[in-house]
């Protein structure tokens, strides 16, 4: 079964890397005008970069990190289920709703830090 999807495997690593590559570029490009015009407003620059604050940035290790735990405890679990490869999806189910219990953590954790943090900001 492997290597019936190991094509799409492969082109949607190729597309997501290309992606990944102009995405840089068009920031490089983006970045480089800027400094050509001598582009000085705060605000201006702020909001065509984006950068992420160290809060994001946890938050996203948090998501990646849960979501690559979960999708590996689901590969292990489907390793150890009776299920004939070739006619069932039992172990797409297993990933994904796996992964979609480690979204849910994810999206609890965050909801609770973000209002244990609003209630200590209101406190003083």
């Amino acid at each position: 079964m492997l290597y019936r999807i190991a094509p799409y495997i492969m082109i949607t690593a190729i597309a997501w890397m290309f992606t990944m590559i102009l995405i840089q570029l068009m920031k490089y490009r983006t970045r480089k005008r800027m400094i050509e015009t001598n582009l000085d407003d705060e605000n201006v620059v702020k909001a065509i970069l984006e950068t992420k604050g160290p809060k994001e940035r946890q938050q996203n290790v948090l998501k990646w990190t849960l979501l690559g735990i979960f999708g590996g405890l689901g590969l292990i679990v489907q390793e150890f289920l009776p299920y004939k490869m070739d006619e069932s999806i039992l172990p797409y189910g297993v990933v994904i709703i796996l992964l979609a219990i480690g979204l849910l953590i994810y999206y609890l954790l965050i909801t609770y830090f973000l209002k244990s943090r609003d209630d200590g900001s209101r406190e003083h």
